[in-house]
């Protein structure tokens, strides 16, 4: 039976389907979720801290700078969970949130065990080969570590970008659930 549902969420463009699935999915089982969000260096818009050469040598107004970046990338997450949790509830269904930092994989594996998860719903960017190897997956490592079974939603294919996927409805959303 799935009580619990965590869903990681992110600045991707697919994080309001993965959203979306995932409360559709908890007014069904009547589960509570847990929306996560993990502030990473590897996130579009993650504010970096200036360096020079190999040492951060960093002036006083670049520093504070970064601070203020960080502060307001801290609290666009923060606004960002509050409205889905406010949205969830709206459509029924008992929604709590939580922002960390870290590694996102296994941030969401933490969390997962911690909250005592039934299912994790995560999306996929649909890395593959060497893209994978360098660039790393969380789906790949939740999957793979994760305390409970895994909803793994893809992107939708683009079509323009490949002709094998031509006859593809490019709205359609793909899933793959792992169970451990």
């Amino acid at each position: 039976m799935i009580n619990k549902i965590l869903v990681a969420v992110d600045r991707s463009e697919s994080s309001k389907s993965i959203f979306n699935s995932a409360v559709s999915l908890a007014q069904t089982t009547n589960a509570t979720l847990m929306l996560l969000h993990v502030m990473s260096k590897t996130e579009a818009d993650y504010p970096l801290l200036p360096t020079y050469t190999y040492y951060p040598i960093t002036e006083d107004n670049d520093y504070e700078a970064y601070q203020k970046q960080l502060i307001e990338y801290k609290q666009w997450g923060i606004d960002f969970l509050q409205n889905l949790t406010q949205e969830a509830t709206t459509a029924g269904v008992d929604t709590e949130y939580t922002q960390l930092t870290g590694n996102p994989g296994r941030m969401i594996c933490e969390l997962a065990s911690n909250w005592s998860a039934d299912l994790i719903v995560v999306g996929s960017r649909g890395l593959k080969g060497l893209k994978e190897m360098f660039l790393g997956s969380v789906s790949n490592y939740v999957t793979h570590h994760a305390p409970c079974s895994v909803l793994i939603m893809r992107t939708p294919i683009d079509s323009s970008n490949s002709e094998d996927t031509a006859s593809v409805d490019s709205t359609d959303t793909q899933q793959e659930v792992t169970t451990n």
